[in-house]
Order: structure tokens, then C-alpha cells, then sequence
């Protein structure tokens, strides 16, 4: 079996703040990918499955691999099965880490075209999870350029106030998880990113109460921020976050 690893989530962004303890990384095999071609019509669907054979493995067959190898390597007392990851625990000076094994993932937009993502399955919910990875690191560093590098340090702002707000007791510690916040940080028009960051709160702060969300993707720019789907925030979260954000503001000092 062919396959990559590589980082992602905050310490992969450079999102990463005091207490973010756990590393994500995915362990994806190349020798196999789901492909979704509904976009494409009848003619296209089938020259693009003549073009294709079956895999001589699956996912299954993959993750046990996995597991079997990162115990031999690790320890049975390290290694844990999670619901969407293998868990690695800390021990000594290495932190835990989530290990997401997966295949790649294609969405075609035609014949020869597709947008590149992976897919792996949650065992405890019983269902199949598309995510893109790679293109969230990518929209990421391409927002940092158009900001003069400015878009993760205020990520980790933003990180940072909302550890204080659940602090404080202002919100709950599950009403903003850290990949939601990046994303609608992500989303924010790029002058709201100043050179100073009680500029940079204040605009941005402004640009969340002054405006519709509910249409905005995530930072891959290929799933609605907002929906029904455990990947997916509440649009009530995320405006209870701005509104307290802006008391933060308000009150601070």
C-alpha cells in the first residue's frame, strides 16, 4: 500500500495557542480513492469509469495496517481507537496526536478536472466524512499573503478571546471550536486586517454583527460553514460568539 502523512489543523496553519495540545495529523493511502462524479453527465460518467480499475485495497484493510504498525512502533498503552482518529497519548516531550487515516477523495467537475479531498470513516457514528485538508492549509496561506501577513496571528487572537470568555464563564468551552473560528476569521474582508490588533478586533467584531453569515464555506471553500452536520457550526454559536465578543470590547479595561 502507497501512502502519505502530513500535518494538519492549527499546528499545521500556525494557528496554534498556549494550550492546544493535541497534533492532527493524517495518514492518507494513495493506492485507493473514492470518487463522486455526479456533477459530470452520463457521457462524461462513463469514459471516466473506463478510464478507472478497482482498487486492490480499501479502507478497512488500510486502517488495521495502520493500527497494527503505529502499535508496533508505539506501544499497545499508547495507542487508542477514537471515532474518527487513532489515538496516540503524550508521554515525555512528545504531545498526543490524532492520527486520521483515510483514502483520497475526488468531486470531478469534469472528465479530466477534480477537486482533492479525503475520506475516511467515523466508527462510533457509522458514517463516511469528506474533508480537504490540504486546500484549507492552501486558502490559508493565500489569505496570509493578501493580509500582509496578518491572518494568523489574529486566528490566534481570536483563539485567545474565546479562552477567555470560557474563563470567565461568558460562553460555553463548546459553543466556538478553533476550526470554526478560523474559518469565519477566514472569511472576514481583507482591509479589516490592520497593522494593529485592537483595529483588527474592532473590524473584524463589526464585520461579524453587521453582516449575514449564514451563507459563508468553510476555509477549504468547498463545505457551508453553517449546517446540520457534525462537521458543521450553528449559525446561534456563532452570532452568541460575536455578541460576546463585542461585550468583551466593550467592557475590556
Amino acid at each position: 500500500m502507497k501512502y502519505e502523512f502530513y500535518l494538519q489543523g492549527s499546528y499545521r496553519n500556525d494557528t496554534n495557542i498556549r494550550g492546544d495540545s493535541d497534533v492532527d495529523i493524517v495518514l492518507e493511502t494513495t493506492s485507493i480513492f473514492k470518487r463522486d462524479d455526479a456533477a459530470l453527465s452520463p457521457w462524461d460518467r462513463q469514459m471516466l469509469a473506463g478510464r478507472l480499475s478497482p482498487g486492490e485495497h480499501d479502507w478497512d484493510e488500510f486502517r488495521r495496517e495502520a493500527l497494527k504498525a503505529l502499535t508496533a512502533a508505539f506501544g499497545q498503552h499508547i495507542v487508542g481507537q477514537g471515532n474518527k482518529s487513532i489515538k496516540l497519548k503524550g508521554e515525555g516531550q512528545r504531545l498526543p496526536a490524532d492520527v486520521v487515516v483515510c483514502m483520497g477523495y475526488r468531486r470531478y467537475t469534469s472528465q479530466y478536472q477534480y477537486v482533492q479531498g479525503i475520506k475516511f470513516y467515523a466508527l462510533q457514528h457509522k458514517r463516511w466524512i469528506v474533508n480537504y485538508p490540504k486546500l484549507h492549509y492552501e486558502n490559508g496561506a493565500a489569505k496570509s499573503r493578501r493580509t500582509g501577513d496578518r491572518f494568523k496571528r489574529t486566528v490566534r487572537m481570536f483563539k485567545n478571546a474565546r479562552n477567555h470568555l470560557i474563563t470567565e464563564g461568558k460562553i460555553s468551552k463548546d459553543l466556538a471550536p478553533s476550526y470554526f473560528i478560523e474559518c469565519l476569521v477566514y472569511s472576514a474582508p481583507n482591509p479589516a486586517f490592520k497593522l494593529g490588533f485592537q483595529d483588527t478586533y474592532s473590524d473584524i467584531v463589526t464585520w461579524m454583527v453587521q453582516n449575514d453569515l449564514s451563507g459563508l464555506m468553510c476555509q477549504n471553500g468547498q463545505i457551508p460553514l453553517f449546517g446540520s452536520s457534525p462537521e458543521q457550526w450553528s449559525l446561534s454559536d456563532a452570532n452568541a460568539l460575536a455578541s460576546a465578543l463585542v461585550t468583551l470590547w466593550n467592557d475590556w479595561g
